[in-house]
């Protein structure tokens, strides 16, 4: 099949640049032709671009243009948008459907019915504009703490919900948890179509080598994602703290805006990597005693815990949304109450006292996320009917 790929990347790298490539290079291996329409948050950093992000952020004409021409060019034969915000804006979905190839979405937040796309405020779950509506977004500034940059979001999904954008679509979602969200919010502001939400866990694709044994490994933990305030990394630094002395290493991978303050904090028992190439940062958890997932929100998938498990590497986990839902606590890490500093810090002793099977762990993992599973459900999505009504 010819596919195009739709994606545009935040100015920050993070799990939904890792699964779009993912994708592609799975698509490229099984002979596909695979195009690519990519653009960046980045370009609109200064100037005129900038100025102009809010128009485009809710209806970009010539990237609209653009997808369409390069459909009926390049004999396109199906569509997979992943980002649209800010730079595409939901016209690319429109533009993908009026050429009449199938359409699909990849859901990877809640950004159809929360500005933020993390159903998160004030370091809480906060579910309130899909339960009462986009206002509540503009009274709290969801967006970047911004009232100018909320409200441009949340027209930009408030017209395109009422234009229908998604209706026909093709729209998955990684998880379970997300898709029964994504229901009860869908039946309160309809946007999608119910029978077109399929569950399809990203793709999870790490070294296939053997996994290193739960003795044979580094007494350390690792942090690995962007440096923010949702994914918990002041609880980590808190339970370092904690831990004082008795603390393992900690490497942290990766930056963003609490990179400064973290750094800041100068505890002895902390390293910090920056970003870095992800066969490096699988090198490096595949070696580890574990990974540390302390998102306070319910994220979309938890892609580091995915690849520390396929690795066979154990994950703490806070209680809380798919990274909660990623651990069977006992085989294949613990869980620790979300935002709670101390409660992580009796979690890392408590797995430092444990045995894990790693090797169980990992074959486990590569099951359940398949190359070939994922690929299964990639070509009924983009494929023939028969392959459609089956799903």
């Amino acid at each position: 099949m010819k596919i195009l790929l739709i994606h545009c990347h935040y100015r920050l790298p993070g799990g939904e640049d890792a699964v779009f490539a993912a994708e592609r290079a799975l698509l490229e291996r099984r002979g596909h032709t695979v195009l690519v329409y990519e653009r960046s948050n980045e370009e609109a950093a200064h100037g005129l671009a900038k100025a102009l992000l809010p128009l485009h952020a809710v209806w970009n004409h010539r990237a609209a243009c653009e997808v369409s021409d390069l459909i009926r060019r390049e004999g396109v034969e199906a569509v997979h948008i992943h980002n649209t915000l800010l730079l595409l804006s939901p016209a690319v979905v429109r533009a993908a459907k009026r050429c009449g190839v199938p359409v699909v979405q990849t859901l990877h937040n809640f950004r159809l019915f929360c500005p933020n796309g993390i159903l998160l405020r004030d370091g809480a779950v906060c579910e309130d504009c899909p339960r009462r509506g986009l206002h509540c977004a503009l009274q709290h500034r969801c967006y970047r703490g911004s009232l100018a940059q909320t409200l441009v979001v949340a027209a930009s999904y408030r017209l395109h919900r009422a234009l229908g954008s998604w209706r026909g679509v093709w729209v998955t979602t990684p998880t379970e948890f997300d898709r029964e969200k994504l229901l009860a919010f869908n039946r309160l502001r309809p946007t999608f179509d119910e029978s077109r939400l399929v569950v399809k866990p990203n793709p999870v694709n790490v070294p296939a080598g053997p996994v290193i044994p739960w003795e044979e490994r580094d007494r350390r933990f690792v942090f690995a994602g962007r440096l923010e305030e949702l994914k918990g990394l002041r609880t980590v630094i808190e339970a370092w703290r904690l831990l004082g002395d008795t603390a393992p290493e900690l490497l942290i991978a990766g930056d963003g805006p609490l990179a400064d303050w973290a750094r800041a904090q100068a505890l002895p028992r902390v390293r910090f990597l920056g970003q870095l190439e992800r066969a490096e940062l699988h090198r490096l958890i595949g070696a580890s005693y574990a990974v540390i997932a302390a998102s306070l929100c319910y994220e979309s998938f938890a892609l580091v815990p995915a690849e520390a498990h396929a690795l066979g590497t154990p994950v703490l986990a806070s209680r809380i949304g798919n990274v909660g839902a990623s651990v069977r606590p006992g085989f294949d890490g613990l869980c620790f109450a979300p935002g709670d500093a101390a409660a992580l810090a009796g979690a890392v002793r408590a797995l430092r006292a444990m045995q894990f099977d790693c090797a169980a762990i990992a074959a486990a993992t590569r099951r359940r996320f398949s190359e070939e599973e994922n690929y299964r459900t990639l070509m009924k999505l983009y494929g023939r009917r028969a392959a459609e009504e089956s799903l």
